[in-house]
């Protein structure tokens, strides 16, 4: 078992950076190095404007390899996901590159987070992990001492009191409302704080087009507006005449494969969407700069 001796140990070849708006332009955003990159641009934008609300971005930096690990957090009033955990931290995402997995890093990600929970005087630390390879697994945050508190499969809210009698936090999810709001069309709500969204938003919306689809596309903007999207992933959800058929980033493959599942969607429009991506593909090869820039 990891010693807090053993993290010591390995803090001497790796910096756990606590970027800034001055800073952030320098660092690596979860995996994406090149600052033209569009994910990495929007997400630097929107981690610009969210500092002052009290959020924290972390890089975990190898001196060897260069920029390896990352967590996210926000006071639960500033949540991008949907739950209420007012007086509780609550980690957005942590990650470690498959590479250096298995060292304790996360660990060391993990422990940085607690320890300005505990300087905050915190409630203690929630989280929604899930099966989802695009979220946190929860084996990390249980052996630190989480409990499971609400669950909305295949999504569970953890969390790691530091106050004992404090309320658990729990999902408010409210799904019909926003359906409501949407139930014309082909609508796709994002946010820029997971730096995949961007391009599959960009992707998905062209090969729309290209089968006849006009979709609406809602920039989500706000924390509260974050804690209003109808799954716990929180940043991103499409929408089709009133019903969600995606509650996280899908390629644009996925996204049809979806959509051919609805009946608007058989038979001609999926011979269309076929001969479409054949097209956008070809498009996009000619069109791709040859540094290999994406988006």
């Amino acid at each position: 078992m990891s010693s807090a001796t053993d993290r010591k140990s390995k803090m001497t070849d790796y910096e756990i950076v606590d970027t800034n708006a001055e800073n952030i332009g320098r660092c690596s955003i979860c995996g994406r190095k090149d600052a033209n990159n569009l994910g990495h641009r929007r997400k630097a934008e929107w981690l610009r404007e969210r500092y002052a609300e009290g959020l924290r971005f972390k890089v975990l930096r190898s001196r060897r390899f260069g920029d390896i690990g990352w967590i996210e957090y926000a006071p639960g009033n500033h949540a991008w996901r949907p739950v209420e955990a007012e007086g509780y931290l609550v980690i957005h995402c942590l990650m470690v590159l498959g590479k250096h997995t298995g060292k304790g890093l996360g660990t060391l990600l993990l422990d940085s987070c607690l320890k300005d929970a505990k300087k905050s005087k915190c409630r203690g630390v929630a989280v929604v992990t899930s099966s989802d390879a695009l979220m946190a697994r929860r084996d990390l945050f249980i052996k630190a001492g989480f409990v499971p508190v609400d669950s909305s499969p295949p999504y569970e809210l953890l969390v790691k009191k530091l106050k004992r009698a404090a309320p658990n936090p729990r999902f408010i999810v409210q799904r019909e409302r926003l359906l409501k709001k949407h139930k014309k069309g082909l609508t796709i709500l994002a946010a820029d704080q997971c730096p995949m969204v961007p391009k599959c938003m960009t992707d998905i919306a062209e090969m729309s087009r290209a089968v006849g689809l006009e979709p609406k596309v809602v920039r989500v903007r706000s924390a509260k507006a974050s804690r209003e999207l109808p799954t716990p992933y929180g940043v991103f959800s499409i929408i089709y005449d009133g019903k969600l058929i995606a509650g996280r980033p899908v390629s644009a493959s996925g996204f049809m494969s979806i959509m051919r599942r609805h009946s608007a969607l058989a038979g001609e429009l999926w011979q269309q969407w076929i001969a479409a991506r054949r097209c956008w593909n070809i498009t996009r090869k000619i069109a791709k700069p040859a540094s290999g820039v994406d988006g």
